[in-house]
């Protein structure tokens, strides 16, 4: 989709070429040249002269600097070709009338020497561009170090016509005007940016990594700009003045198409891999989520939404026979014919392994019970999966907005209720959510009578699971986990009873008194003089919100001797993210205080990162569900490369989440991840095997 600020640049751009026409056509006539000051001429020329040097530098450093895997010779030639406009540019600029002599008296003629030859280096370096195929660079190991090469030659040469620039016929005479010979070579540099613009449409599909519009706008202008050095007569003329004012535009529109393009495409697609399953090509929950509450802030009671959760029968089935390439064939294959089978304006995502959930506007309760009936027909059908003819079937949870809930989370809630029901019912099938799905509610609703009081009976406990140094294997610090262990319900999980506090809100006097039991316990292990690192504690979304979040943790600190910079607190993104204004201020408060704070589950929250450089931030925890799957997975394998790269250029600590294998540990100590923390090393404790640990020295802690 393109963005209204792509649509204005590429407006402005069109509208200069459109203004070229007039503008050569009053200037082609030599009376209505208007004579400017030299000095007015000189500053007016300096600044755009060094604009346009500093693009060309960024262009160079584009070709050369990105990764060494992802460098084409392409990319390399046009840099290279950039170092050249780069000093040539310099060296027109300081050999203007008016500027310090350079080895040899400065003249007209002098920097339209350099000028030209500035000109066509841009052009040929243009032309490789759009003829050269995007051949990775490391192919040719030689061909790093071209650009030492061209710059030798390029130092050699300027310095023969610095010395002697008479060597080269004359450019421009005094009182006569431009001659032929410079003429013809702004007509060929004319030429050569249209050949360029002509190859650059034909061969389109093949440039890539580059805003096509945005380069096509640069050839356009640096050829309508040559056409004013051509019909200029005075050397510090509206018609030179003109020209040069075109080649800036062309210039930061070359700016936009190489530089900020290459800058802005590896975010881009983090954005897109954070946004997107990469198995399937399909939008992830993160994006379903997003699109599901814009949905329902539009959906009416005569205009509803619904909700479909879809989940394959037994697809685990289909790992453990055939093995988990067969299986990663049919999601594919499941996406999509279910992705054929739905009406056209249906959105759809895949929510975990193997569900995926369909979001239908402005369709009612019989509609969407229409669709899934449509989709149980179409998975009725066989699957080609490599050699094999597979069958399998589904299950579908359906809930509509807004009879059966008022959030988003409700509705996700109720959805998977049905999908377990339908599964319960005997799969294949779908159910859609009707208030005598009990059971569950009634569950949940035991666990927030019983959580109520679960506070004042000692029923909650807090584990510590430790976080290590990966390159040394010493104890950094721990996370405070919490336990409920019921006498009704027994050992209640806190996947299951978390939630339920967020949403009834007694996770705010439970968050309360885990923060201040962890100081204590943190303080308590100083005390025994243990080198115990930091404590770190989750805050929810709801403790997040609170406007004396500060002083009240401050409070905690101060009640238990506690320093501040021995405290780290975890948030999610998503909290971060609820209300920008809001974490601003809190994050700031907090850090005044000397305040730790941790991005929790970093890459499964909210795509903008710009959050990151504007908020106090020193921790990052990548998501165990990007560590399970490393290395064999080439597409988690990225994503952790990228957020420990982006950790480092932005000197934040990160942590690894969920590390359980040896390999996984040599991935992440081989690409330089700070610290890691998961069963590999040991599972969350009670205090007093915490405290055995620290005792038994960190080669034990290592090897627990």
């Amino acid at each position: 989709m393109r963005l209204q600020g792509q649509d204005a640049h590429r407006l402005a751009g069109i509208l200069l070429l459109a203004a070229s026409i007039p503008l050569l056509v009053w200037q082609t006539v030599p009376a209505n040249q208007l004579t400017i000051s030299g000095p007015t001429f000189l500053a007016a020329h300096s600044m755009m002269e060094i604009f346009a040097i500093i693009v060309a530098a960024l262009v160079f450093f584009t070709g050369h600097s990105v990764q060494e895997t992802m460098r084409s010779t392409r990319s390399m030639a046009l840099g290279c070709a950039f170092l050249a406009v780069a000093l040539f540019d310099i060296l027109h600029f300081l050999s203007y009338l008016g500027m310090p002599d350079l080895l040899s008296p400065n003249s007209p003629h002098k920097a339209i020497l350099f000028w030209l030859l500035g000109r066509y280096a841009a052009a040929i370096g243009l032309l490789a561009y759009v003829l050269l195929p995007e051949t990775p660079a490391v192919r040719f190991p030689a061909s790093r170090y071209g650009w030492a090469v061209v710059l030798l030659a390029l130092v050699t040469l300027s310095y023969g016509l610095l010395l002697s620039p008479q060597i080269v016929p004359a450019m421009y005479v005094t009182g006569q005007g431009l001659t032929s010979l410079k003429l013809t070579l702004e007509w060929g540099v004319f030429g050569l940016y249209l050949a360029v613009a002509v190859l650059l449409v034909v061969r389109r599909k093949r440039i890539t990594n580059c805003d096509f519009e945005s380069l096509m706008l640069a050839l356009l202008l640096m050829a309508a700009g040559e056409l004013f050095f051509i019909v200029y007569v005075e050397v510090s003329s509206t018609a030179n003045m003109l020209g040069h004012t075109y080649k800036v535009f062309a210039y930061y529109f070359l700016y936009r198409a190489i530089y900020a393009e290459a800058v802005s495409r590896p975010f881009r697609q983090m954005r897109h891999m954070l946004s997107h399953d990469d198995l399937t090509g399909l939008p992830n929950r993160m994006a379903f989520n997003d699109r599901l509450k814009l949905a329902m802030a539009h959906a009416r009671q005569d205009a509803p939404c619904a909700v479909l959760l879809l989940d394959l029968d037994y697809f685990q089935n289909v790992n453990d026979t055939l093995g988990h390439e067969h299986g990663d064939l049919l999601l594919v294959a499941v996406a999509e014919r279910i992705r054929a089978s739905l009406p056209k304006a249906a959105f759809m995502a895949r929510f975990s392994g193997d569900e995926f959930v369909i979001l239908l506007e402005n369709a009612s309760a019989e509609r969407a019970s229409q669709v899934g009936q449509d989709l149980l027909q179409a998975m009725a059908r066989e699957f080609d999966v490599g050699d094999d003819r597979l069958e399998i079937s589904a299950s579908i949870g359906i809930v509509s907005y807004p009879a059966d809930g008022e959030s988003a989370s409700i509705l996700m809630r109720y959805a998977d209720l049905a999908l377990h029901r339908a599964k319960s019912a005997g799969r294949d099938c779908f159910i859609a959510f009707s208030r005598d799905l009990s059971e569950e509610i009634q569950r949940r609703v035991l666990l927030e009578a019983r959580l109520k009081h679960a506070l004042a009976r000692n029923e909650l406990a807090l584990h510590y699971q430790p976080k290590l140094e990966i390159r040394s294997g010493r104890l950094m610090g721990w996370e405070a986990l919490l336990r409920w262990q019921s006498p009704e319900l027994g050992a209640v999980s806190p996947e299951e009873f978390i939630p339920v506090a967020e949403q009834s809100g007694l996770i705010l006097p439970i968050g309360d008194w885990v923060l201040r039991e962890a100081c204590r316990q943190m303080r308590a292990w100083q005390e025994q003089g243990l080198a115990a690192g930091t404590m770190a504690v989750n805050l929810s979304t709801r403790q997040f919100r609170q406007k004396d979040l500060a002083e009240e943790i401050s409070t905690a600190l101060r009640d238990s001797g506690l320093a501040p910079g021995d405290l780290e607190l975890e948030i999610t993104e998503s909290s971060i993210m609820d209300n920008l204004a809001s974490a601003a201020t809190v994050l700031a408060e907090l850090e005044q205080r000397g305040i730790r704070i941790a991005v929790d589950d970093f890459g499964t929250g909210y795509s903008s990162l710009s959050y990151l450089k504007t908020f106090p931030i020193h921790c990052l925890k990548i998501d165990r569900s990007f560590i399970r799957d490393i290395p064999g997975d080439e597409n988690d394998a990225v994503i952790v490369r990228t957020i420990i790269a982006l950790a480092g250029s932005l000197g934040l600590t990160v942590v690894a989440e969920g590390v359980e294998t040896d390999s996984q540990l040599a991935y992440l100590r081989a690409n330089h991840c700070d610290q890691a923390q998961g069963y590999l090393f040991s599972r969350p404790l009670p205090p007093g095997e915490c405290l055995r640990l620290m005792q038994a020295g960190p080669r034990q802690m290592a090897a627990a």
